[in-house]
């Protein structure tokens, strides 16, 4: 059995490394399907961190990205899909920004990002606009899902620029984005 403690199921020599590789064959042992939720924000913290080093090379820290949308992926247990979308979103665009779009890595694949993100809302745009109208006054749990929303949404704001295609997911992706402002 794993310990839930930080550090105390996740090997030392993996923790230290500055190369994902040996914790990316750590990940595919049966192992890690009995990790608790605390040993994949460990994984995803130190994954975050790594892919945010500049002082490690480009591909090194695209590695680290995709350990950090796995960690996201074992956390999803743990959380609802919202939450791991908004994780998960977050993730992604920064390795979009930092490392540019590409069809060929699903992990930076900016239409299939705002699709996934797009179909986790589970509201329409109209409905979402009018429950915003008056969130202060409305329920713990309409604010709830206005923020979910907003948590899932945010990470979008700094790929604007990317947004221009006249297509329909980033149409639809832009009035949405509209709608931030006004949620909680």
């Amino acid at each position: 059995m794993i310990a839930s403690t930080p550090g105390d199921g996740i090997p030392r020599r993996l923790l230290d490394a500055s190369s994902p590789a040996e914790l990316e064959r750590h990940l595919l042992t049966p192992s890690v399907e009995d990790w608790p939720h605390e040993l994949w924000v460990q994984l995803r913290v130190l994954a975050v961190g790594r892919m945010q080093s500049p002082a490690l090379a480009r591909e090194t820290r695209l590695r680290w990205g995709h350990l950090a949308l796995s960690a996201i992926s074992g956390m999803a247990r743990s959380q609802t899909p919202q939450q791991t979308m908004a994780e998960c979103a977050r993730a992604r665009a920064y390795m979009i920004l930092e490392f540019g779009v590409s069809a060929s890595d699903a992990a930076r694949d900016l239409p299939a990002l705002c699709s996934e993100i797009l179909g986790n809302l589970g509201i329409s745009l109209e409905a979402t606009e009018r429950l915003a109208e008056d969130w202060r006054a409305g329920s713990r749990e309409r604010m709830l899902r206005l923020r979910r929303i907003k948590n899932m949404l945010t990470p979008l704001l700094p790929l604007h620029a990317l947004l221009k295609e006249t297509t329909p997911v980033f149409e639809e992706t832009q009035a949405w984005l509209k709608l931030i402002p006004h949620l909680p």
